[in-house]
This record gives structure tokens, C-alpha cells and sequence, in this order.
């Protein structure tokens, strides 16, 4: 009885065998190549096993369940595999500072009983699969490449604009068009990509998809800020914050964790830093480009943090742990959430200074400022002190009560009753902080 099998060649086989799994090999394509495979349907996505598909009455899927990768009704995202063969061409050109690492794509030539099995010819190193081939992890980088060769194809496909950075940084369709010029698909050495291929059934690519997407250890945010500080605007500002002043030095702030010890020395993480001044990507994008205006933003800041400082020495560099592990029970000048509200002061106080043509070294406004927030303030007569004070047993402290509310959410028993008050740290309360900052620093911002 005659039997129609499918014929993948690939040829440069290296050859592993791993325990409970077989053997599992490891050759070279063209990204031509791999593209053709997708667009003729000889690899597909087992949503099944991978990501599935998105929510609708008619995107059913069973075991059984097989689609190309190019369909709009799986769980890719497509700007992302955009993006990954926008930094691909960006690289090539040698235009630009991204480019996409990884260059292996992951298959699964599945071990299936009415087909043969995985054909391997160790003397020419030459591996031939049979059955069915589906993509067990690596979905976007596979659809990334499908995009490269679909654009080369017909630049009329190409998108008008990628975005390739967090911080909303893109490429537009004309860059990309050109450095398509410089693109072969085909090219044996300089598009070729690593292609590993396990041969089991299909049963165990749901092992295999979570091996790599769930089993593996991601750094914390912190750790990936510190080895990529020039990722987005944002990274970039904070480095260079670093650099410029000492109260933000490595020494002082955390860059592994994404939490403080409880008996750190560190004023906060540079995690916390990143986000605190994220919202303003976009701005500080447009800044890099005017290199006296950046230089003084961050002269700001640091000018703006070394005042602070003079109200709260546990933030200069010469200070212990102790002195900062102390002013967090009493206050919340160092907590954590105030850096979100005091970075975006920061920012549009200098915004405003900037705007106006004038020269924050010359003006007091934005020191009294921040000597109002360092200082007392009375509440309807039932508090007077600290406007920074935060509730404490020990030392005993009351704290300012114009924080609950926004800062503060009322904690609550099981039966319903009050239990006091527990600190929250929501976009929506460091938002709130920030206006109540801003009535209290008032005057400090020109028109």
C-alpha cells in the first residue's frame, strides 16, 4: 500500500539525545527558507499546546487542532514579531543600536504511529522529517521571519510604522523599506538561522511550552534595568541620573532586587526609579535630541534631590542604614510610593521653569517648595506636624491624616468593622499623592 509522506530536509545535523525525550537535533536554514515552510503550510501552531487562539465563538480547538502561523485568529501578537524583524534589519543596516540575539527557532517533528519516524544520516549529517511539524515555542520569532520575507517580497506590506522599544520608539516604513534593500532571505551565511528539533509526541509540546515560557527564572526588573540601562528613555535617564549624582549612585540604590531588605541601606530600586519616571518616555525621547536641555533636566533633578536632602539627611550618601531605616518608620519622604509623586514634581516643575525661559538656579520658589513638604502643617485643628509623618508604634507618632484617603485605604475586619489604615501604592494613589503634593508645594511651578 502506497504511503504520501511529507520530505523536510535539513542538512549540517548536530545530533543530542536527552533522557525520557530521544534524540533531538540541531541544523541550519535560511530565514527563505523557514518563511516558504510557513506560507506552504508545512509548519503549523498547535494552539492546543502553545498560546491558543483568541477569544471568539468561532475560534474552537481541540488536540487535533492545526493553523498556519500567519492567521489573525491565534494568540501572537503581531507588533511584537513586527518589532522583532524591525531590530533584525536595523542591525543589518548598522543604522541603529537594537538588534534581535536569539537565532534559533524550536519544531517539533511529531512522533506519530502512521508515520515514519525522524530520519536521521549521521555520515552526511543530514536529518529528514516526515510527519508533522508544529512550533512548540519560538512562535513569534517564526512569524517574524515570515514578516522579513513577506516584506521583501512586496514592500507594500510594510507597516508605516513599528514600534520597537517600550518607550514607544519607532522605525517608519521608509527605513525600513531602504534596509530591506540589503536583505537576501536566501543567503546561506548571513540569513540563517538555528533550528532545533525535538521528535516527540504531541502530547509532551505542552511540557515543552512550559518548560520554556514557565519553568525558567526571568531576573527581576531591577537586575534587567541594570544589564540593559539603555533599553528605553526611561533606562537612560535613570543611568544617567546615576552617574550625575551621588544620592542615586549604585552604592545607594538597589539594582538586583525589586524590593528593599529590611535591613538595606539603600535608598530604593532602580526599578522603582524606571517606573517613577516612565510616564514621561516620550518627553525624554524628544530631550536626548537637545543635549543642553537634557543635561539640565538632569542637573535638576539632582539639584531638586541634594535640597530634599537638606531636610532629610538620611538621603546623603554618607548615610547609614540605620539613620534611613528610621526615617521610613516615621515618615514617608523615603517610602517607596513617594518616588512616583516626586519624580513627575520634579519633572514638570523643570518642565515649567524650561517652558518660561527662566533659570531654576536663580529662583527660591521651588526650595520653598519643598520646605513646605519637609515642614508642619495643621489639619482642622486635630493635627499639627510633620506633613511627611506616617502613623509609627516605635517611636510613637502619629501620623498626618491628610494621607488617608489617598496613600491610605481604610483597612477592614472580618465582620466589617474599621482596623485602621494600610498603605497602597496603585496608579490611582500615586496619582492622588501627586495632587496633594502639589497643593502643599504650591507656587513653585511659573505659569
Amino acid at each position: 500500500m502506497a504511503m504520501f509522506t511529507k520530505n523536510v530536509v535539513i542538512g549540517d545535523i548536530h545530533r543530542v539525545k536527552r533522557p525520557g525525550i530521544g534524540a533531538v537535533f540541531v541544523g541550519k536554514i535560511t530565514i527563505g527558507d523557514l518563511a516558504q515552510a510557513l506560507a506552504d503550510g508545512d509548519i503549523k501552531y498547535a494552539p492546543k499546546y502553545q498560546r491558543g487562539m483568541k477569544v471568539s465563538e468561532d475560534n474552537v480547538y481541540d488536540a487535533d487542532s492545526l493553523i498556519d502561523i500567519h492567521s489573525d485568529k491565534l494568540l501572537i501578537e503581531s507588533k511584537r514579531a513586527e518589532a522583532m524583524a524591525a531590530k533584525y534589519l536595523m542591525a543589518l543596516s548598522g543604522e541603529g543600536d537594537r538588534m534581535l540575539f536569539n537565532p534559533d527557532v524550536i519544531w517539533n517533528a511529531r512522533r506519530e504511529p502512521n508515520r515514519p519516524a525522524a530520519d536521521y544520516d549521521e555520515k552526511n549529517r543530514r536529518l529528514t522529517l516526515h510527519s508533522t511539524i508544529t512550533v512548540p515555542d519560538s512562535a513569534h520569532r517564526h512569524f517574524a521571519y515570515y514578516l522579513l520575507k513577506q516584506w521583501k517580497t512586496d514592500s507594500e506590506t510594510v507597516p508605516d510604522e513599528v514600534v520597537i522599544a517600550e518607550d514607544g520608539e519607532t522605525v517608519d516604513k521608509d527605513s525600513l523599506v531602504r534596509w530591506l534593500e540589503g536583505f537576501n532571505p536566501d543567503d546561506a551565511e548571513e540569513s540563517a538561522i538555528l533550528v532545533q528539533v525535538f521528535n516527540v509526541p504531541r502530547e509532551m509540546e505542552g511540557k515543552l511550552f512550559d518548560e520554556y515560557n514557565v519553568e525558567g527564572k526571568k531576573p527581576s526588573t531591577s537586575a534587567s534595568i541594570d544589564m540593559f540601562s539603555d533599553k528605553t528613555a526611561s533606562r537612560r535617564f535613570v543611568a544617567e541620573l546615576q552617574k550625575k549624582c551621588e544620592i542615586f549612585g549604585p552604592s545607594e540604590v538597589e539594582t538586583r532586587a525589586n524590593t528593599i531588605a529590611a535591613a538595606s541601606r539603600k535608598i530604593t530600586t532602580v526599578s522603582t526609579l524606571d517606573v517613577a519616571i516612565k510616564p514621561f518616555n516620550v518627553k525624554l525621547r524628544g530631550l536626548e535630541k537637545q543635549k543642553e536641555a537634557y543635561a539640565d533636566l538632569i542637573a535638576f533633578f539632582c539639584a531638586f534631590y541634594t535640597v530634599w536632602a537638606d531636610h532629610f539627611p538620611a538621603f546623603l550618601p554618607t548615610a547609614s542604614g540605620k539613620a534611613r531605616q528610621d526615617l521610613r518608620k516615621t515618615s514617608f519622604a523615603m517610602s517607596n510610593i513617594m518616588f512616583f509623586p516626586m519624580f513627575r514634581l520634579a519633572f514638570e516643575t523643570w518642565e515649567g521653569f524650561n517652558k518660561a525661559g527662566k533659570d531654576w538656579r536663580e529662583s527660591n520658589d521651588w526650595r520653598e517648595g519643598l520646605a513646605r513638604l519637609a515642614g508642619d502643617i495643621t489639619i482642622d485643628g486635630q493635627f499639627t506636624g510633620p506633613f511627611m509623618a506616617r502613623d509609627s508604634e516605635d517611636p510613637y507618632q502619629q501620623g498626618n491624616p491628610g494621607w488617608h484617603g489617598k496613600i491610605l485605604v481604610q483597612k477592614f475586619d472580618g465582620q466589617g468593622k474599621p482596623q485602621g489604615w494600610s498603605l497602597s501604592s496603585t496608579r490611582q494613589t500615586r496619582d492622588t499623592a501627586y495632587h496633594y503634593l502639589l497643593e502643599q508645594f504650591s507656587g513653585a511651578t511659573p505659569n
